[in-house]
């Protein structure tokens, strides 16, 4: 892959949630409630276990897992690199690293981890590097570990671009993935089904201990995203727009 350019807005990412509910008691509570107890709950039966975090961004997760081990986190775009490392970076328990998983790898070929995370960054890539990025899951977690990988989720498989969400080939998102450096419409935006996200696990080597769900559809917002998606309000409005897995590396 070329040098990373992640070219989206955390802002606009904020109000974009907005549109989303956790379906949890009244519908009020954080989109993301499941998935972060999820994470808080593995960090939690690890305790000493080194975590591994690829594509830690402004290192979000990093501090929701607030964990008391070794932390390595690795940022393949330079500005977000520079926030979390100049944030977080203390050169011993937590380091940020500029270097994607394939990299850090190949540079640490005996390294193994207890926790590996991949939060929300598989869909943003060419379908080859997300593959990749999904064998480095396996390759880097310890035999006994657990990893929390978490992407999007949508009724069927869609290959779209954040301000464009014409239905593209595989080739056609590949090409445009590929070129981070030039997206004029946005960061790419791979909608997984469920079927797709726990067949690319599978092909990693990787089985699911739990999946979830989260983030689903706010009831007034469901007919518009299902216009602007080209589904059916029908087919949309139980399936959260996220998914998760925990996982551990298959026998």
């Amino acid at each position: 892959m070329n040098r990373y350019t992640y070219n989206a807005s955390d802002d606009d990412l904020v109000a974009w949630n907005s549109n989303f509910t956790s379906r949890i008691g009244d519908g009020s509570g954080d989109p993301e409630e499941d998935y972060l107890s999820a994470l808080r709950i593995v960090a939690a039966s690890k305790p000493d276990a080194a975590i591994l975090e690829i594509g830690c961004g402004l290192g979000r997760i990093i501090r929701v897992m607030n964990h008391a081990g070794a932390i390595v986190g690795l940022e393949p775009d330079t500005e977000r690199f520079q926030a979390s490392h100049a944030s977080l970076h203390d050169g011993e328990r937590l380091q940020i690293l500029n270097c994607t998983s394939t990299q850090y790898k190949s540079n640490h070929p005996q390294q193994r981890f207890g926790i590996v995370v991949v939060s929300m960054v598989i869909q943003h890539v060419p379908t080859t590097t997300c593959e990749q990025i999904l064998r480095d899951v396996h390759d880097l977690l310890a035999a006994d570990g657990l990893a929390v990988v978490a992407t999007t989720q949508q009724d069927e498989e869609r290959f779209t671009y954040q301000a464009d969400q014409t239905h593209r080939s595989v080739d056609e998102f590949d090409a445009y993935a590929v070129e981070s450096s030039s997206q004029t419409c946005g960061i790419p935006v791979r909608q997984f089904s469920k079927t797709s996200f726990l067949a690319a696990l599978d092909r990693s080597g990787l089985s699911v201990v739990r999946w979830g769900q989260f983030s689903y559809l706010r009831p007034e917002k469901v007919a518009w995203f299902a216009k602007w998606m080209g589904s059916r309000p029908g087919a949309i409005q139980d399936v959260a727009s996220s998914q998760y897995a925990i996982l551990k590396r298959a026998a």
